[in-house]
């Protein structure tokens, strides 16, 4: 049996991080303030003098560093608890950030809860994952068989599903921050 040559489709593959990206930008929107500069929108009132050093300084993005964006994707049946995926800001740096993303509640019974990195490149307008359920330094190609079990198009598969979930938190998910909105007639 022979095996078919797998190539790599680099303009597929560099969509999928730009498309991220502006799924990001649109989930995160802390992240705009890579190109208007306004990060001083984010200091910390408790933090007001750390973080006016931090605006001062030459890395006016570690502002950023610490916040979250939390949306509810579900209402779990016969009880109280929502699924949210939170999105945290990990690191911020001049050209480049590094986001959490994690699923709660854990499922422990089913299944494993989607956890990555991904790393945002600014100055390229693209995201990336990086780190997916902690496995590391994804190739782009993979012989088959391999001894870690991935598939041939790993690390495209990785980002594609990034993007699915991304695109499902604007389709159905609603801020946590948001205030819950009650109608009466």
């Amino acid at each position: 049996m022979s095996k078919a040559n797998h190539s790599i489709d680099l303009i597929k593959q560099m969509a999928e991080y730009d498309a991220n990206y502006i799924r990001l930008l649109k989930l995160v929107p802390q992240l705009q303030a890579y190109f208007d500069k306004s990060f001083d929108e984010y200091l910390d009132a408790s933090c007001e003098d750390i973080s006016k050093d931090l605006l001062s300084n030459e890395e006016p993005e570690k502002v950023l560093e610490g916040l979250t964006a939390e949306f509810c994707i579900a209402d779990l049946e016969n009880s109280n608890e929502k699924v949210t995926v939170e999105i945290k800001i990990l690191e911020a740096f001049k050209y480049t950030t590094t986001l959490e993303i994690i699923q709660r509640p854990e499922f422990k019974k089913w299944m494993t809860n989607p956890s990555m990195l991904v790393r945002v490149y600014h100055d390229a307008s693209t995201a990336e994952v990086v780190s997916y359920q902690g496995h590391r330094n994804l190739k782009s190609k993979y012989s088959q068989p391999n001894h870690k079990m991935y598939h041939t198009d790993e690390k495209m598969q990785v980002n594609s599903f990034l993007g699915e979930w991304l695109t499902h938190c604007l389709k159905v998910g609603r801020s946590v921050k948001a205030p819950e909105l009650t109608f009466t007639t």
